[in-house]
């Protein structure tokens, strides 16, 4: 592992999104602050500062020193703007992905969306609209398991408002859908894209109708989204000079996703808090293994996952520059610290 003579750092930086991650159940449980504490490492929240341009990192990953886990979406934007960042993590967990629609719209099936207008949200801001991406992501596989494709359907764009990234309890999570739900029960669109527990909250607040449900469907290419594979992600030069760090943080992660199959009830209320939504939703939305889908790892399926969404923002415009995925990977931080934690197992076993 690296440690490069002279290069000391004081803090570190993490920021994560209002998702389940595995990261939000190890800092609930004091497990990222304890692991850095012992060489006098401050661990801080991007989220906590009061300063737009360091919450701007969450998107836009300029900030050195910081860990971030969440929607794959910035993730990318930010290594097409050549920002040096690298994927030493992924994690995968399905979730509820719905195109909804008002119950008296006549819209059933995907097919119904031929000639309706589809609700692509639209934010002003110096960094990527993830929130537009995913609507469009979802919108395209609908249409795609109707043999439709985007010149059958109209897409309008619905103003929202940008959602401020704070810790729990300091923004409201639920504004990430609030403007196309008020277009479809105004009916200035047909239909909306939602996702995750907020997004079955407000369908069943509002008495939508779910034309689809995605994420739940058998083909995972239809499921890839945003939150399909999330990353988990650092700068480069934090690897070249204390890749002992890089390995701590994901030697962490992946004692907290052991710890996570063991307390199902537990995960429930931290991704409750965490992604603003009610428990019933969070189960509803993750499903009864979301304790058991968090564990980081780089397996094949999920990288191919991450290419092909990739691709897809690349062909929509939504990111201007390409790159190889394979070389934006560095694998060695991830098998460093499963070997750090076996080894820990062993020596607890046999001690």
């Amino acid at each position: 592992m690296a440690v490069t003579p002279g290069f000391t750092i004081q803090e570190l930086w993490y920021t994560r999104c209002p998702v389940p991650t595995v990261s939000s159940l190890a800092l609930d449980l004091g497990r990222l602050d304890h692991a850095f504490a012992a060489e006098g490492i401050r661990f801080r929240s991007l989220r906590s500062s009061d300063d737009p341009a360091i919450r701007e990192s969450h998107y836009s990953h300029k900030l050195p020193g910081l860990f971030r886990e969440g929607g794959n979406v910035p993730a990318i934007w930010a290594r097409s703007n050549e920002e040096h960042t690298r994927v030493i993590g992924l994690t995968w967990v399905d979730e509820y992905q719905a195109i909804l629609a008002h119950p008296d719209s006549g819209i059933i099936e995907p097919s119904d969306l031929r000639n309706r207008r589809l609700a692509l949200p639209k934010r002003g801001n110096n960094h990527v609209d993830f929130a537009r991406s995913m609507a469009l992501k979802g919108f395209v596989s609908a249409l795609t398991l109707a043999d439709l494709n985007e010149s059958a359907v109209e897409f309008v764009d619905v103003e929202a408002e940008e959602t401020e990234l704070r810790e729990p309890g300091r923004a409201v999570v639920g504004g990430l859908f609030e403007a196309e739900v008020d277009a479809l029960l105004q009916q200035q669109v047909d239909a909306i894209y939602v996702k995750g527990a907020v997004g079955n909250d407000l369908a069943h607040l509002h008495g939508l109708k779910t034309v689809i449900d995605l994420g739940s469907h058998p083909n995972p290419l239809i499921r890839i989204n945003n939150g399909t594979p999330r990353t988990i992600t650092v700068d480069a030069e934090l690897i070249e000079q204390r890749s002992d760090l890089v390995v701590r943080y994901l030697a962490c992660l992946l004692e907290t996703a052991a710890w996570a199959k063991k307390h199902p009830d537990e995960v429930v209320k931290v991704v409750a808090v965490e992604t603003g939504g009610s428990e019933v939703s969070v189960r509803k939305a993750y499903g009864s293994e979301l304790h058991q889908r968090l564990h980081p790892d780089l397996l094949p399926e999920w990288i191919a996952g991450l290419k092909a969404h990739k691709d897809f923002l690349l062909h929509w415009g939504l990111i201007e520059h390409d790159f190889e995925i394979d070389t934006w990977i560095d694998s060695a931080p991830l098998a460093a610290a499963k070997q750090l934690v076996n080894n820990s197992l062993s020596a607890a076993i046999y001690s």
